[in-house]
């Protein structure tokens, strides 16, 4: 389906029709790209490992890296050029770190000193990655990410192509939520607008829980004497 369709269902819902226009294009597209994000936002974000969010270029002496500005969460690297190892750690675990486990981590984290990148830390500064050591040589490093639509702002052309076709319709509900939280006499109806905010975040708990199932491999249960 593409971003023209859900603005014509949309319209066709709220009884919202040509020449009497209450919201204008501009702003129903608006809606729908909100509508679009904050669907991924909770169910977690939409896995990744193939797109241009996912790789990025290191430079020599340069241990700082930007990352993609739809990246959620770093999941690891699945390939680098030389294929040696490089660990992904969060900030918020490197305080707690032992010198039997990740200790060089902890050690080198502000140091400076160049040589083999072994991790790489994120959570510090948004859009913005460290790795350790600082690298001695130009590189890249592909990543298996959660991230937002690569799209911030959908035109009327656009594809939703990273949402199964089931779960379009339900967008309408944000994308109402947002319409009748407008400040106009015509439009603003509180009500209207929370029922319809519950209705969708209702439907991306329900599609939060299913991708939790379907991201775990089932397990056969062995019970003691059997």
């Amino acid at each position: 389906m593409i971003a023209s369709e859900l603005v014509y269902l949309f319209r066709s819902e709220v009884g919202d029709t040509y020449p009497t226009y209450n919201w204008s294009d501009d702003e129903v597209l608006i809606y729908l790209s909100d509508a679009y994000a904050m669907f991924f936002r909770l169910i977690g974000g939409i896995a990744d490992f193939l797109s241009e969010a996912c790789e990025f270029f290191f430079i020599l002496l340069v241990e700082l890296v930007d990352l993609h500005p739809s990246i959620l969460r770093i999941m690891g690297v699945t390939r680098r050029s030389d294929t040696r190892p490089v660990d992904v750690i969060n900030s918020t675990d490197v305080a707690g770190m032992r010198t039997t486990d990740y200790g060089l981590v902890k050690q080198l984290i502000l140091d400076d000193t160049p040589g083999e990148v072994r991790y790489l830390v994120h959570g510090m500064q948004r859009g913005k990655a460290r790795l350790v050591q600082v690298p001695t040589y130009d590189d890249y490093l592909d990543l298996h990410i959660y991230r937002l639509p690569l799209i911030t702002t959908l035109s009327a052309l656009d594809e939703l192509v990273d949402m199964a076709g089931y779960d379009q319709l339900h967008l309408l509900d944000w994308m109402k939520h947002l319409a009748f939280k407008k400040n106009d006499p015509v439009t603003f109806d509180p009500k209207v607008s929370e029922m319809c905010a519950q209705n969708f975040r209702a439907h991306c708990s329900q599609v939060k829980a299913e991708f939790e199932r379907y991201k775990h491999k089932p397990r056969s249960v062995t019970y003691g004497g059997l």
